[in-house]
């Protein structure tokens, strides 16, 4: 596949173009690569003082279904990233729901530059680097060139646990790229095909955050719950981070008592003293039972954020 430095300048150009945005949804290849493919399909129909620039020209012979190809590969990329997030990676939030009680909610925020070598002709990289490294194919000489690449995404969760928000749009996106892979390489055979995995991109993006608004039209998942205290968020470092306590699981027991409000959870905290044993639900309903002994100059409160705020907090906080 080759690619011309018109066309990586105008790539680059686009991306740029999207983060002015401010949204990180703006920087899947879906949005940035299925943009150059869509800007290469109308130069022809800009006006002709412009369709003899050399430029013009070598934009106009870039290979489409390349374009396709890679388009599905960063789309792969961006589904592992996205099925790798942990729940620590994601950012809890309090604010007001819709009847003016506390609810919290999770950020899932991101941004990754994934490495894209590329071969430079050797002739282009002497005049500017004679010390450059060239190698030999089918008697050719090339040059490596790393050309970063960025990803992103953007979502906010209520009604769920953010790590199977994460898993579920990961899946959905993952699936997605296969089909717009398996159509890029049939636009090595049938060109058209490029174009439709284009589209299906654009539309399988958009279809993917319709269906996660759809499965947010729930109450909220991190709110008061009956049979326990749900965990908002975890300190990194502190020790429920040590214990391995995850947001979205549900303290049921602490110290053998049981705990239905934050009040309960710190008095139950302080009956051993020194060791503590809790009980937790996970988001799959499976009880896990935590234990350890806390040390003096450690975080009294476990390291652990609840959905109520401190009473002497008057506004929405952020972690």
């Amino acid at each position: 596949m080759v690619l011309s430095f018109p066309f990586l300048l105008m790539a680059a150009v686009i991306i740029i173009m999207f983060s002015l945005s401010g949204k990180l949804n703006w920087y899947s290849p879906a949005y940035t690569l299925g943009g150059a493919y869509l800007v290469l399909l109308l130069l022809p129909y800009i006006p002709g003082e412009w369709q003899d620039s050399p430029w013009m020209t070598t934009l106009q012979e870039t290979p489409l279904a390349a374009i396709a190809a890679l388009l599905g590969f960063f789309m792969l990329v961006e589904a592992i990233l996205m099925l790798k997030t942990p729940p620590t990676q994601t950012f809890p939030e309090r604010t007001k729901g819709s009847r003016g009680m506390w609810i919290g909610q999770h950020r899932g925020r991101k941004m990754a530059i994934v490495p894209f070598f590329a071969l430079v002709p050797g002739g282009s990289i002497e005049p500017f680097a004679d010390w450059w490294p060239l190698f030999s194919i089918a008697g050719e000489s090339y040059g490596l060139i790393l050309v970063p690449f960025l990803l992103g995404w953007e979502w906010v969760v209520r009604g769920q646990a953010p790590e199977q928000a994460a898993k579920t749009l990961g899946r959905h996106t993952f699936l997605l790229a296969l089909l717009v892979l398996a159509l890029s390489i049939g636009s090595f055979f049938i060109e058209i095909l490029s174009l439709a995995a284009v589209v299906v991109s654009l539309l399988g993006r958009e279809m993917i955050h319709i269906l996660h608004r759809m499965r947010e039209e729930k109450p909220p998942f991190f709110s008061s719950n009956p049979k326990g205290v749900r965990i908002l968020g975890v300190i990194p470092g502190s020790p429920a981070s040590q214990m391995g306590m995850i947001p979205g699981e549900l303290i049921e027991r602490v110290n053998g008592m049981t705990v239905r409000s934050e009040t309960q959870f710190y008095e139950a905290l302080q009956q051993t003293g020194a060791f503590n044993k809790i009980e937790v639900r996970d988001e799959w309903g499976e009880n896990r039972y935590l234990q350890r002994a806390m040390y003096e100059g450690e975080h009294y409160e476990l390291g652990l954020v609840f959905v109520e705020p401190p009473t002497h907090e008057a506004s929405v906080g952020f972690f």
